[in-house]
């Protein structure tokens, strides 16, 4: 593969899987109230509407908010310059019993199962978090798994 091929297929890969973490972290975090208050009587249409009550989603919240962070954390991980390998390297001296090699692995099926089940919490559950968590759970794999693909293609012609 060309290396101008791979370094343009990794940045539309990073912009891809992060856009969705975005929206995912704009949707979690609360609203800001209005700049202005609304006097009655000054929009005649809205005053006539009838208000719905929205059914609470906190519960929903309280598993999505850390299934993003994780697939955050996942991203970081695969940004090109990110020290992962000291952080491989601290996770294997901090576990006793484990080297770098076997945190490495480790770290891939726990981002994979972290990934899996975000897609599968957006796919089965209705609310405003789903399209972002089932888009950035399958391009935070894409991410992890194409990723060193393509960064070797784009050190390997230089």
């Amino acid at each position: 593969m060309d290396h101008r091929l791979a370094i343009v297929l990794l940045v539309a890969l990073l912009i891809a899987a992060g856009t969705p973490m975005a929206f995912a972290w704009a949707r979690l975090l609360p609203e800001d109230a209005p700049p202005f208050p609304i006097e009655p009587g000054s929009f005649p249409s809205v005053d006539h509407e009838i208000t719905e009550e929205a059914p609470s989603r906190k519960r929903d919240y309280w598993i999505a908010a850390p299934l993003v962070l994780c697939l955050t954390i996942a991203f970081i991980f695969r940004v090109p310059g990110f020290p992962s390998g000291t952080v491989l390297a601290w996770t294997g001296a901090t576990i006793p019993g484990l080297d770098a090699h076997a945190s490495a692995i480790t770290i891939n099926v726990i981002v994979a199962l972290i990934a899996l089940g975000a897609g599968v919490f957006g796919a089965l559950g209705p609310g405003p978090l789903r399209i972002p968590l089932i888009a950035s759970a399958a391009l935070t794999l894409l991410l992890w798994f194409v990723g060193p693909l393509l960064q070797a293609a784009m050190l390997a012609s230089a």
